[in-house]
């Protein structure tokens, strides 16, 4: 018995394996390097989206993808340009935003010096091949301080100002801090010269926005972000193409996409705080179903929160804001 039960544990493990390779496999299949305009682009068809510079001395990463699939993603790039990685930009603290940080900080050149590296293994200590790889500092603050399903973290360097500037590629990059939007530690990256903005889990079109409260998310912040972002944002002629938006999740923006997305935040959150006004309880709220109108383009069918988890969290920031 005890040999036919090893048997069948093996036969389960190497099922298993195989499935795994199958799904690593067909998601590398869907991937696409997308041209999104001058030396920006982005990946697509990840967990998340990518942005990427490539220029003629360096490559600037932001966020990064599940480890199983940067072999197939650099693979796409290095069609394209053979130069090492410089920067890593990390949007926010999120398992899927962070999880190839510590095999994007392997493709540099031994040209930089880090300050931080918090993970499982090493406290604090320099990075080793070359890259920075950027945060707000509350990323680092919510990763030691918030329960939260990240085994380990790689870190170079951060900042605590409203925003850190850096050259790069002959392209001036601003990473601006988004307080309290998504978290608390959110950023969002603007390529100046190629007009591009990478926007992190704060813009997620096709979805309703995920406001993590216990990192220190808000649905006026979400809002106030929103609104920098349109404020950064140039169209083109007739309000298309003009400077394009990267965000978390989704498909390129522009103006308009942000505007419409903006709005869709802003009418739900408004009708929710009337509601709680007039006396009603979170119950009493999703009963009213806030989002009635908006639900066939945002609710779930993509991923990302369903409509009630939105509905709640609006209610319980607009409740904590109260307070």
């Amino acid at each position: 018995m005890k040999k036919i039960n090893n048997i069948i544990n093996g036969i389960m493990t190497l099922l298993f394996s195989m499935s795994l390779i199958q799904s690593v496999n067909a998601q590398e299949e869907n991937l696409s390097l997308l041209h999104v305009q001058d030396q920006v682009y982005m990946l697509y068809g990840a967990d998340v989206n990518i942005t990427v510079q490539i220029g003629e001395n360096s490559l600037v990463f932001v966020d990064s993808p599940d480890p199983a699939i940067i072999p197939a993603m650099m693979a796409m790039i290095r069609e394209v340009s053979d130069r090492p990685v410089h920067y890593l930009i990390t949007t926010h603290l999120d398992p899927l935003h962070v999880a190839g940080n510590e095999i994007i900080e392997t493709l540099g050149d031994n040209s930089g010096v880090g300050i931080f590296r918090p993970d499982s293994s090493v406290a604090v200590g320099g990075a080793s091949a070359g890259v920075t790889i950027l945060s707000h500092e509350n990323v680092l603050n919510r990763f030691y301080l918030t329960e939260n399903d990240i085994p380990s973290l790689t870190i170079t360097n951060t900042y605590y100002s409203k925003k850190k500037d850096f050259f790069e590629n002959d392209e001036a990059i601003i990473v601006y801090h988004m307080p309290n939007a998504h978290t608390d530690g959110d950023s969002i990256v603007y390529f100046r010269n190629s007009d591009v903005i990478s926007t992190g889990d704060i813009f997620t079109p096709g979805l309703y926005p995920d406001i993590d409260l216990e990192l220190g998310g808000s649905i006026n912040g979400l809002i106030d972000a929103l609104n920098f972002i349109l404020d950064l944002i140039v169209p083109g002629p007739f309000a298309e193409g003009g400077t394009y938006v990267v965000p978390g999740h989704g498909r390129i923006g522009d103006e308009i996409d942000v505007v419409e997305y903006r709005n869709m935040v802003y009418i739900v959150r408004n009708r929710i705080k009337n509601l709680m006004e007039n006396g009603a309880n979170l119950e009493d709220v999703l009963a009213s179903d806030p989002t009635f109108d908006y639900d066939t383009e945002y609710g779930g069918v993509r991923g990302g929160p369903s409509n009630i988890e939105f509905i709640r969290s609006v209610y319980l920031s607009l409740q904590r804001d109260m307070e």
